[in-house]
This record gives structure tokens, C-alpha cells and sequence, in this order.
């Protein structure tokens, strides 16, 4: 027995209450899923698009414009405002909100500008408050920003270096807020390993590696990739430049080598353990047992490896195994502090795939893909470096949508990436509707290859707001100037189906 029209209506209703709470790409074996041969073209700001190549269907929002200025000169100036590197939290606590770099903070629903930032750089989210921003300047200074008032306050000063650092530029805070390390380069060449208490706003511990800054600039030490405190707070991590130093040249202090990772306790910054030879491209996060981990390609030249190698000195576990897209042109996220047990992984070259995927930490070999990145990859700016959510249902990469060749400036926009609305994403459904101004902010126009009957708009948490019954026309006009600025989703009810499209009011 058919079912009927009206049925159908309804059981479309249902399911999309039902599909709005669904969050991760479908878990399974990792698929060598090769960039399209056409992509789609690249989107308006604020407009998504859908890649339909993969295991789920994921949508792709672009989340940043092109920025033109004038200099002190006089000069008109371009810049490509992007989120940065994979490490970066690019969103607040609560996912409400999201920062480009240290220059502006916008909303996360309708990608409104919501402040400037000013002499906060550099800037990283509080973990815990979603309506905090803390910097460490390099002049010492500690700072707390915090949107609601847009105020800014200097909470500390670390006094006697010539630069301080969080990582330099691959540090993080840990998930309570409690400490962070930072680095400090001393005028004779010497680094100090800094721990400071974010609850007391006291530097707690110092620990110093003669001669590990050396002649490096004032941004970069000669002999530290980075360091960083774990996502718990309880150790330090060490990465030695494998450029400067390796197993046959390393640093040496005190007579004793260092290089590869290294693992400190940050009660005391004492020596707990070398948990790997080489480090590469790679983060810290928690494996599904609980662990804490780095996660990172495997060796100098990558090896088609994942792995995790564990802080506590334990084990390091094969994630993923000889797959060739596995190499070192890519990055690892694991700031999805909410979702402990995945990395996020990213393919920068198309020649090895050109995905994005989260990675299972553990024997599982489980993956879920998050989309291709699109991007041309021709200059460094243009990596993709996605970044995770907090909660991990989402994430930010960087992408010219093959638009832009290695200029100066590069041509590269940041994206949000997570799973689609089923009912949004068949193309061919697509093609028959168009929706616009999308995003809109006093009326949105329909124009539809079949005549529409009505249409029932939808909050993003799958509530009717309204129906709108259409006189069997296609093409029709909506007021939406009393709506709420936020996500909705269109249902058009047509004589052959019902077609739902996202819609942005701003």
C-alpha cells in the first residue's frame, strides 16, 4: 500500500526532529576517498555547500571574507582573515562563539561580527568560561578579555625575559583552566620552562634549560619546537626541533641528551620520561582508556602511521597503519576536549586524498569522515590545519576552493565543516529550490522547479514555528523579520515531495 502525500509530509517532520541531534559522520574503515574531480564552487560567506563523496554527507560553511584596509602609507592593503594553525581553538566553550586569530570574535550561528579585539594577541579561549579570552604577551603580561563587557584586564606580569611564549605557537591551557607553561628566553641565551596557576595567577615553577634558546630569534628558541601542558594539567611536554637536533645531535644539558618528546611533571618540571625519538606534526589528547596521549605521524618521513604514544611512558600504539595518506603533509587536532578518545586528522595534499577525518584512539582502526578540504595547498597559508570543536561534532579548516594561486597574500577562507541535514543534501533536490537572500534578515524569496503548496519553517532544534500555506505557485515571498537571528530550516511541500533547505536569519 503507497503511502500518502500527507504521510509522507509528516514522517519528513518526524525524521528531521530527529536527525537535528545527530552530530558525527558515520563510523567505519578508513576510505582513500579522493578530492572530486569538480568540486563545488566555492560558497558566499555565510552560504554552505555539500560534499556528497563520502560515507555522510557533510556540510561546508564558509565563515570569513576577504578584508581590505589601508595602511599607515596611505596604502590600500588585502588580508585573508583565517583561524590559523591546527592547535588553535578557533570556538568558545559553549560553541556560541568563534575568533578569527586575535582580531575579531563572531557569532557562531549567523557569523555576525560580535567585537574587535585589540592587544589581546595572542589569543586563546577559556576552556571552562565561554565568556573569557586569556593572552600571554610577550612582554610578560597576562590578560583576561571577556566579551559580555568587552573588557580587558592584566592579571599578572612575569617579570625578567627578553620574550615570553605559550608553546612558541603550539601551546594550549589545560581543560580546567588551571595552568599553563609558558617560555622564556633570557638575554644570555638560556630558555626557562614557566608554569604559571591561572586559579592563583602565580608562576609556581621555573625550570631552566641552559643554552635551549641559544641564538634563536625572539620568536622561535633554536632547540624547542614547542612545550605545552596536557589536557589534565599533570605534565609538561617537551618537543625538541628535530631540524637542530636528533638522536646523533642532540641537546645536550648537563651532560644528559634531549630530544625527540620529552614528559615533565608540572608539580616540579622533573624528567619523567621519552615517550618518542622523533616528534612530528601532533597534539595531546586522551585515548579511549583513558590515557593521555600524543597523537602523531609517525617518524621523519611519516611512514603511512598514526600513532599514540602515551605520556606515561607505557606504550605507544599504531592508530592507523600503512596507508599512505597517513604522511607528514598534515596536521592533528585534539581540541575536542568534550570528545576524548578521537584525533582529528588532516590530508593537506590531494594526492592524499584531501581529507579531514577523526581518527578512533584506539585498536579499533575507526575513523569518520569529515569532507575534503578543497584546497590548493600551493603555499603554507593555505594547509587546511583543521581544528576541532570543543565538542567535536565540528571543524574549522583553511581552504581557497582551488580559487586562488600562491599569491601575496595567499587567497585562503576558513570553513565550518559537520555532518549535514539528510534532507538537505541531495543535489538534485537542491537544484530545484533556491532560497536567497540566504543569509537574509526581512524577507527571503522561493523560487521552486514545481508548484509549492506550503511550507513550515523550523528552529534548529526541529520545533514548527510556522506554516505558510502557497497558493500552488513557484514562486513566493516570505517575511522573516520577526524571527530571531539564528539557524531555521525550510520543509516546501510540493505535489511531489518536500524539500528542506538551511536558512540563516541575521
Amino acid at each position: 500500500m503507497k503511502l500518502t502525500k500527507t504521510f509522507l509530509a509528516i514522517l519528513c517532520i518526524v525524521t528531521f526532529s530527529q536527525v537535528v541531534m545527530a552530530q558525527f559522520p558515520n563510523d567505519g574503515v578508513y576510505q582513500s576517498i579522493q578530492t572530486p574531480a569538480t568540486i563545488p564552487a566555492l560558497p558566499a560567506y555565510g552560504e554552505s555547500v555539500i560534499d556528497n563523496s563520502l560515507p555522510s554527507a557533510i556540510e561546508i560553511t564558509r565563515v570569513t571574507q576577504i578584508f581590505n584596509y589601508v595602511d599607515a602609507n596611505g596604502d590600500p592593503q588585502v588580508w585573508y582573515p583565517n583561524h590559523g594553525y591546527s592547535k588553535d581553538q578557533v570556538w568558545n566553550a559553549d560553541q556560541t562563539l568563534y575568533k578569527i586569530s586575535a582580531w575579531k570574535v563572531f557569532n557562531a550561528t549567523n557569523f555576525e561580527e560580535t567585537q574587535s579585539l585589540s592587544n589581546m594577541y595572542p589569543a586563546y579561549w577559556s576552556n571552562t568560561n565561554p565568556d573569557l579570552i586569556w593572552s600571554f604577551r610577550e612582554d610578560g603580561a597576562i590578560k583576561k578579555h571577556f566579551i559580555s563587557t568587552n573588557t580587558t584586564e592584566t592579571v599578572a606580569n612575569i617579570a625578567g625575559y627578553e620574550s615570553i611564549k605559550l608553546g612558541p605557537g603550539e601551546g594550549n591551557i589545560d581543560k580546567n583552566d588551571h595552568f599553563v607553561a609558558l617560555v622564556g628566553k633570557k638575554a644570555n641565551g638560556d630558555l626557562d620552562i614557566i608554569i604559571f596557576d591561572l586559579q592563583t595567577l602565580q608562576v609556581t615553577h621555573t625550570k631552566t634549560l641552559v643554552g635551549a634558546w641559544d641564538d634563536g630569534g625572539a620568536n622561535f628558541p633554536k632547540y624547542i619546537d614547542w612545550v605545552s601542558i596536557s589536557q589534565s594539567g599533570d605534565y609538561v611536554v617537551i618537543m625538541w626541533n628535530h631540524n637542530t637536533s636528533s638522536v646523533n645531535n642532540p641537546f645536550t644539558e648537563n651532560g644528559n641528551s634531549h630530544y625527540g618528546v620529552e614528559v615533565y611533571n608540572t608539580a616540579d618540571v622533573q624528567y619523567q620520561n621519552r615517550i618518542v625519538s622523533y616528534g612530528n606534526h601532533g597534539d595531546l589528547g586522551y585515548a579511549v582508556d583513558g590515557s593521555e596521549v600524543l597523537v602523531q605521524f609517525y617518524g621523519n618521513y611519516g611512514g603511512g602511521k598514526l600513532y599514540m604514544h602515551k605520556l606515561d611512558g607505557s606504550a605507544s600504539n599504531i592508530v592507523l597503519s600503512t596507508h599512505t595518506d597517513f604522511g607528514v603533509a598534515g596536521h592533528v587536532s585534539c581540541r575536542n576536549i568534550n570528545r576524548p578518545g578521537w584525533a582529528y586528522v588532516t590530508h593537506s595534499l590531494a594526492a592524499q586524498s584531501g581529507q579531514i577525518v577523526a581518527v578512533k584512539l584506539d585498536d579499533s582502526g575507526l575513523v569518520e569522515h569529515f569532507g575534503h578540504h578543497f584546497s590548493s595547498s600551493t603555499s603554507y597559508e593555505q594547509a587546511p590545519m583543521a581544528t576541532a570543536s570543543p565538542n567535536g561534532d565540528k571543524i574549522c579548516f583553511k581552504s581557497d576552493f582551488r580559487t586562488g594561486p600562491n599569491t601575496n597574500p595567499s587567497v585562503v577562507y576558513s570553513f565550518f565543516a559537520n555532518l549535514a541535514n539528510p534532507l538537505s543534501i541531495d543535489s538534485e533536490e537542491l537544484s530545484e529550490l533556491k532560497v536567497y537572500p540566504n543569509p537574509a534578515k526581512e524577507a527571503i524569496n522561493i523560487a521552486c522547479k514545481n508548484n509549492i503548496k506550503n511550507i513550515t519553517i523550523y528552529n534548529s532544534i526541529g520545533q514548527s514555528i510556522k506554516t505558510i500555506q502557497v497558493d500552488n505557485t513557484n514562486n513566493t515571498h516570505i517575511n522573516v523579520a520577526n524571527l530571531s537571528k539564528g539557524v531555521y530550516y525550510l520543509n516546501v511541500l510540493t505535489a511531489e515531495k518536500v524539500i528542506t533547505k538551511k536558512i540563516i536569519i541575521n
